[in-house]
């Protein structure tokens, strides 16, 4: 560690949560750092004992979880092993949006509830709260995640991503001089994608040299191959993260070819932050145990071969319980345990979290992730969508309707955001449907486009 950075991890960074009131962020990152080299017996310990926290929480303060649970005839002293979880019933989307307030805890300050929202690469729109207390655990396991691919506090990094409302406008003077020395970010807009905007960002990158890239997947994939097919020098940093969309293993291949370093796979959501993160062996994402419970329905933790839907418990957010949280998602668990001596279960791969560009009037390509907040998440009317591309200038809308739905305005609503999107011209047909059908994985994909990748 060079001597900045000492002095930022040990000096400047903690000042700065105890000025801003965030010092729980400093005290989580040394339990994270600490635990992460637990042995299975500590571990199973600590997340059995925020386990039981948690169910005896939700059931006394939770209207939702007390029906629900004596609707299955199961109580928080049911649970006596980890094992024990998978007799508590399942919580989907469609839960949270029907049940949110009564999945807060009663009583709970309204002050002290972070209020998030999520369009989800399944299009269904979904809101939900944590606790302030979570947010700070919620950013400390990130700084550790980060760690693990080379990235501190104190380095910069660039970060390409697709959703808008991720992207700040500029800071003011005062977070300006803040990021002298923290939060050393370059932010690139990467909802939409063009030859001439991927050359910008290159160039913006070379400008600002930063030491990691953060970006989805698809994004890093796209951004490889326009650089590739361009030819000449490209800048190189240290280590590459991708998460938000799976990636493929030679798409993997290309990005380290190109920019000549490590590609460091993660998995996270919105609702809960990060789950699991490659270590420097990348041999499987080793899970945030600590405040993150998964399950592989129909699978035996750290026993690889079978493939299964994930459940989700967020061990760590009592202001709104999840509680085997369906998230949507298809994994499989890695066997063995890690060279790196961390004991932190680990998923062998994801599927089924794809998420496709869409081909704009003049060459664009739109996430499809990107839009999902832009676009579906402002008119919960809409219910469900599914965008399909199997031509140029033309898009497919499968709707699957929400309360409210008029045929009229939300098809003319849908029809405007395209153009706005994707450039004016883009036709839009719509089907009104009972049910938008699942991927073989179990997944809804939001966008499905055959024209994109090939484009570069």
């Amino acid at each position: 560690m060079s001597p900045r950075s000492r002095i930022v991890n040990d000096l400047i960074f903690p000042l700065d949560a105890i000025r801003s009131g965030e010092w729980a962020k400093i005290r989580y990152l040394k339990e994270f750092e600490k635990t992460q080299y637990a042995s299975l017996e500590e571990l199973s310990e600590i997340r059995l004992t925020r386990l039981k926290a948690l169910l005896e929480h939700a059931y006394q303060e939770c209207p939702f979880y007390t029906e629900a649970f004596d609707r299955h005839k199961v109580s928080p002293k049911d649970l006596n092993s980890l094992e024990d979880l998978a007799r508590f019933p399942r919580v989907t989307k469609q839960d949270i949006q029907a049940n949110k307030e009564a999945m807060v805890a009663k009583n709970w300050p309204e002050e002290d509830l972070v209020a998030d929202l999520t369009g989800g690469s399944t299009g269904t729109p979904l809101s939900f709260y944590y606790s302030r207390d979570r947010k700070y655990s919620r950013a400390a396991a990130t700084i550790r995640h980060n760690r693990w691919a080379g990235w501190d506090v104190p380095d910069r990094a660039a970060i390409l991503w697709g959703a808008a409302s991720d992207i700040p406008p500029k800071p003011p003077l005062k977070s300006r001089l803040r990021q002298l020395f923290l939060d050393q970010h370059l932010l690139l807009n990467a909802g939409h994608l063009t030859e001439e905007r991927m050359a910008s960002f290159h160039e913006k990158i070379k400008d600002f040299r930063p030491k990691v890239f953060l970006a989805y997947a698809n994004v890093m994939t796209l951004f490889a191959k326009f650089l590739k097919a361009q030819g000449g020098e490209v800048y190189r940093p240290e280590s590459i993260i991708t998460s938000a969309e799976v990636l493929e293993e030679k798409d993997r291949k290309l990005i380290e070819e190109v920019f000549g370093c490590p590609v460091f796979n993660r998995y996270g959501c919105r609702e809960v932050s990060v789950i699991a993160s490659e270590c420097d062996r990348h041999t499987g994402l080793h899970v945030m145990a600590e405040g993150i419970f998964v399950e592989v329905l129909g699978a035996k933790e750290g026993e690889s071969g079978t493939q299964g839907p994930l459940l989700i418990t967020d061990l760590m957010n009592h202001a709104m319980p999840l509680i085997r949280y369906r998230i949507g998602d298809v994994g499989e668990w890695e066997s063995g345990t890690c060279d790196c001596g961390r004991a932190l279960p680990r998923l062998k791969k994801l599927a089924g979290r794809v998420t496709d560009f869409l081909l704009g009037m003049d060459g664009r390509l739109v996430s499809g992730a990107a839009l999902t907040i832009a676009v579906v998440a402002k008119r919960p009317s809409l219910g469900q969508i599914q965008i399909i591309q199997d031509k140029k200038g033309w898009l497919h809308f499968n709707i699957n309707p929400g309360d409210g739905f008029d045929f009229d305005s939300d098809t003319a609503y849908l029809r405007e955001a395209a153009e706005h999107h994707l450039g004016k011209g883009m036709q839009s047909e719509f089907a009104v449907v009972s049910e938008i059908p699942r991927t073989k994985s179990g997944k809804f994909l939001f966008s499905k486009s055959s024209l994109v990748l090939d484009q570069f």
